[in-house]
C-alpha cells in the first residue's frame, strides 16, 4: 500500500472568527474511538513532511488515526482552539508539538508545581515562569494573556486566572519534539521520526529496567531508597523475580563506586533496555551523578579539601570577595598552600575533569548513544526546554534508540512519587496516557507520546482501557483486577471524573490494599479531595510499611497543622531515627504546632531527640518574631513571612490576619503575607483566611491591589 493512500483530503480551514487558518490533513481511516494530532510550524512541514507522513501513517495503522496540522502559529490561543476543535469533533486522545510551537510561560501558578517558587517580582519573566504544556491539555484552565517575550518570541507569558480550577487534570496528553544545540533542527528532526517510526514496529516488551539514585537524592537515605525494588516487582509481577522470566532490572546507587559515570553509560547503551529511571539532582545541561567520592587515608583527606578550596576561590570574579574567602580560613590556622594553585592552568584541567567524571553533561550524551527507549528524569530542570540544548532532547535527537523522556522544566520536589503507576506502561499503555495521570504543571514529554511497550499480559491491553469512555461502573469493575496499577489507574479516573463515593473506597483502599504504590495513590488522592478522611488517616500512614508513605504523612501533617498530630510526631521521631527523610520531615513540621502542644508531648524528656524537636521548635518564635515583631527591618519581614509557604506556621494565624487588616501596616507586607496564606491548602484554619479574605475583597476602601491578592487566595484556598 502507498504512504499517501493513509490519508485523506488536504483542507485548508478558517477557524472560528479568528483571522488566521491552518493546514489540516485528515487520516484517512474512519475515527472510531480515538485520534491523535501532530501540531508543527509550515517551515517543520516543509522540510520534515515525509517523516512526519510515515510517523502518522504508522500510528493510524495501531488503530489511532492521526492529524497533522501545520501553520505559522502567531500565539499559544491559536494552537489550543484548533486543539479543542479536534478534540470535540473527532475525540482527540493526545497531540504532540514538533518543531516551532508556541510556549506558554505560566505565572501565578507555582502552587501547581512541585517545588518551585522563584520571586516573580523579583527575578526577570523568562526565568520565573514556568513553561508548561498544561496550557495546552488541560482545557479547564484559564489563563490571562500578558505579552510575548521580546527577545525569544515563540514564548508568551500568561497568569494563572484567579478563577481558574486550582488541581490539573489534563483532558488530553502532550509531548514535544525540537532539535537541539548547533545543528540544523530540522534533520535531527527527520532523523528522530524515522527512528520513533522503528520503534513503533518493534512490539518491545517492557522486561529491561535500571534505576539509578544519585548523590544527595533522598538525603542519601538507603530506607527511602530500597523500597524501589520491592515495588518495582509488585508494579510488575513476574517479570524480574522468576528463575524462567526473560526480565532483567538493575539498581545502582551513587555509592557503588567512586566514579559510577562509565558504569551508567555502559549500562544506558545496553541494545535491549526499556525503561530508566535517574532519581537525581540536574540542571539544563547536566545530570549530577555523584559527588565527592568518600576518603579514607588522610593524604585523601587534605586533597579534597584542597580541592574544595580552589573550586570556592574560583567562584568569586572580584579579588576583594575572594581575599575575604581566604582570610576567613588563615584564622582557623590554613596557610596559602591549601588554596595557592587555584588558577594554575594544569590544576584547573585537572579540576574540570575530576568535575566532569561526577555527571553527565550534554557533550556527552552523542557519544552515549543511548538505547533505553524511555527514560524517566526525576530531578530538576532536565526538562527545560526554554534552552537551546537541554538533556532531554540530547537523549531523543542523539544515536541510539531512545525515542522518549519524562523530564521537568523547572525544579522538582525530591519528596515525591516519580514511579506510580509504571505498572500500566508494562501492560501496554501509551506513555501519554500515563503522564496524563501522573503530570504536574513542570513535567513533560519530550519526544513521541504515543510511543508504548507491548502488554506484558495477554488480554490485557492497558492503551484500549484508558482510552475507553469513563463510566463509573467500568472504573469499579477494574478495582477488581489483580495488577496493583490497574486498580490504582482506576482509582485515578473516579478521582478526575467526580465520582460521589470516591472519599470512603480511597479509605478504604488504604487500609487494606497490600500494594505500597496503590496505597500511595489512595493517600495522594485523598490530599486533593482534601476532606476530612484525609486528616483522619494521616496519623494511621505513620505505620505504614513504605517509607515514602510515613514520608509524606509526616509532611502532611505539617501542612495541615493540628496540635493532635504532635505525640504521633514525637514517637516516629525516636522509633523511625534511622529513616533520615522522616526525621527531617518531623524537625521541619515541628514549628507548625503551639508550643503547648509540642511541651505536653515531650513532658519533661531531656534526652538529645526531645532537645532536637525543642531546636525545631524554636524556629517559629524567630519566624514570628521578624514577622509580627517592630524591631526587624520590612525587608527581613517580608522574607520572614514568604517562608510560610514551605512551612506554615497554625497557632499564630490570627495574628497573621489581623496584619493584613491593620491601617497601620505597608501594603507590599499584606500583599506578601496574602501571597504566603494561599499556601494553606491543608491548613485547618484555611476557612478563617478565606472568610477574612472575602471581607477584604468587599471592602470598598481596600486597594484594588489588595483586592485582588485576596481574591485570589481566597479562590486558591476554595478550590
Amino acid at each position: 500500500m502507498r504512504l499517501r493512500s493513509f490519508f485523506g483530503v488536504v483542507l485548508m480551514t478558517c477557524l472560528g472568527m479568528t483571522a488566521y487558518s491552518q493546514t489540516i490533513i485528515k487520516p484517512d481511516a474512519k475515527i472510531k474511538k480515538t485520534s491523535f494530532a501532530v501540531i508543527t510550524d509550515t517551515p517543520t512541514w516543509q522540510a520534515c513532511g515525509n517523516e512526519i507522513k510515515e510517523y502518522s501513517a504508522v500510528l493510524t495503522s495501531e488503530g489511532l488515526p492521526t492529524f497533522i496540522v501545520y501553520d505559522n502559529w502567531k500565539s499559544p490561543e491559536q494552537v489550543k482552539e484548533t486543539i479543542q476543535k479536534l478534540y470535540k469533533k473527532s475525540k482527540l486522545e493526545g497531540v504532540v508539538f514538533i518543531g516551532d510551537v508556541p510556549v506558554a510561560m505560566v505565572r501565578k501558578g507555582q502552587h501547581l508545581t512541585s517545588a518551585f517558587k522563584m520571586d516573580e517580582d523579583v527575578y526577570p519573566f523568562f526565568d520565573s515562569s514556568v513553561p508548561s504544556d498544561r496550557f495546552y491539555d488541560d482545557f479547564d484552565l484559564k489563563f490571562d494573556y500578558l505579552r510575548q517575550d521580546s527577545v525569544h518570541p515563540s514564548f508568551f507569558y500568561y497568569d494563572l486566572a484567579i478563577e481558574s480550577p486550582q488541581q490539573i487534570k489534563c483532558d488530553i496528553y502532550s509531548g514535544r519534539i525540537k532539535g537541539v544545540g548547533d545543528e540544523d533542527h530540522h534533520a535531527q528532526i527527520s532523523r528522530y521520526l524515522k527512528k520513533a517510526v522503528a520503534q513503533h514496529r518493534e512490539a518491545n516488551k517492557l522486561d529491561q529496567f535500571f534505576s539509578y539514585t544519585g548523590h544527595g537524592s533522598y538525603s542519601n537515605s538507603l530506607t527511602a531508597w530500597t523500597p524501589e525494588m520491592y515495588n518495582l516487582r509488585q508494579q510488575m509481577p513476574g517479570t524480574f523475580d522468576s528463575p524462567s522470566a526473560p526480565g532483567r532490572a538493575r539498581f545502582m546507587r551513587y555509592s557503588f563506586s567512586d566514579y559510577p559515570k562509565e558504569d551508567v553509560m555502559k549500562m544506558m547503551r545496553r541494545d535491549n533496555l526499556d525503561l530508566s529511571i535517574f532519581h537525581e539532582h540536574g540542571v539544563p545541561e547536566r545530570q549530577y551523578l555523584s559527588g565527592i567520592p568518600q576518603t579514607e587515608s588522610l593524604s585523601d583527606h587534605i586533597a579534597v579539601l584542597k580541592a574544595y578550596f580552589r573550586s570556592m576561590a574560583r567562584r568569586y570574579k572580584k579579588p576583594e570577595d575572594r581575599e575575604k574567602f581566604f582570610e576567613k580560613y588563615k584564622n582557623m590556622g590554613l596557610d596559602e598552600s591549601w588554596w595557592s594553585d587555584y588558577d594554575s592552568p594544569e590544576i584547573v584541567k585537572a579540576d574540570s575533569i575530576f568535575d566532569v567524571n561526577q555527571g553527565l553533561v550534554l557533550e556527552d550524551i552523542p557519544g552515549l548513544a543511548p538505547n533505553s527507549r524511555m527514560v524517566i528524569f526525576d530531578a530538576c530542570y532536565n526538562g527545560d526546554f526554554r534552552e537551546p540544548d537541554y538533556i532531554a532532547g540530547r537523549y531523543i535527537m542523539s544515536p541510539g534508540k531512545c525515542v522518549v523522556t519524562f523530564a521537568n522544566t523547572v525544579n522538582v520536589l525530591q519528596d515525591k512519587q516519580a514511579n506510580e503507576l509504571l505498572g500500566i506502561l508494562w501492560l501496554g499503555a501509551r506513555v501519554g496516557q500515563w503522564a496524563q495521570l501522573t503530570n504536574i504543571l513542570e513535567s513533560h514529554i519530550t519526544g513521541d507520546p504515543t510511543y508504548r511497550f507491548a502488554s506484558a499480559v495477554d488480554g490485557i491491553d492497558a492503551a484500549e482501557i484508558l482510552r475507553t469512555p469513563y463510566s463509573s461502573q467500568q472504573a469499579l469493575e477494574l478495582l477488581k483486577s489483580e495488577y496493583a496499577d490497574v486498580r490504582s489507574a482506576a482509582l485515578h479516573c473516579l478521582w478526575a471524573n467526580g465520582y460521589d463515593k470516591l472519599p470512603e473506597l480511597l479509605v478504604n483502599t488504604f487500609r487494606t490494599s497490600d500494594s505500597p504504590m496503590e496505597r500511595y495513590t489512595a493517600m495522594h488522592l485523598l490530599e486533593q479531595l482534601n476532606g476530612d478522611e484525609y486528616r483522619m488517616i494521616l496519623p494511621e500512614a505513620l505505620d505504614d510499611t513504605y517509607e515514602f508513605i510515613r514520608r509524606q504523612a509526616v509532611s502532611r501533617m505539617g501542612k495541615v497543622g493540628l496540635d493532635e498530630y504532635v505525640p504521633a510526631l514525637v514517637k516516629i521521631y525516636g522509633d523511625d531515627n534511622m529513616s533520615a527523610r522522616i526525621t527531617f520531615n518531623v524537625e521541619q513540621a515541628m514549628q507548625a504546632f503551639d508550643g503547648k502542644a509540642v511541651e505536653k508531648a515531650l513532658a519533661g524528656r531531656t534526652d538529645d531527640a526531645a532537645n532536637a524537636l525543642r531546636k525545631a521548635h524554636a524556629k517559629q518564635t524567630e519566624t514570628n518574631k521578624s514577622i509580627l515583631g517592630e524591631e526587624e527591618g520590612k525587608r527581613w519581614q517580608k522574607l520572614y513571612i514568604s517562608t510560610l509557604r514551605n512551612n506554615p506556621i497554625h497557632v499564630t494565624v490570627p495574628e497573621y490576619l489581623a496584619l493584613v487588616n491593620n491601617p497601620d501596616v505597608d501594603e507590599d507586607v499584606k500583599l506578601v503575607m496574602l501571597d504566603a496564606l494561599a499556601w494553606y491548602t491543608l491548613s485547618y484554619r484555611r476557612p478563617e483566611i478565606m472568610a477574612v479574605c472575602e471581607t477584604i475583597m468587599k471592602q470598598p476602601e481596600a486597594s484594588e491591589a489588595l483586592k485582588s491578592a485576596a481574591q485570589r487566595t481566597y479562590y486558591r484556598l476554595k478550590n
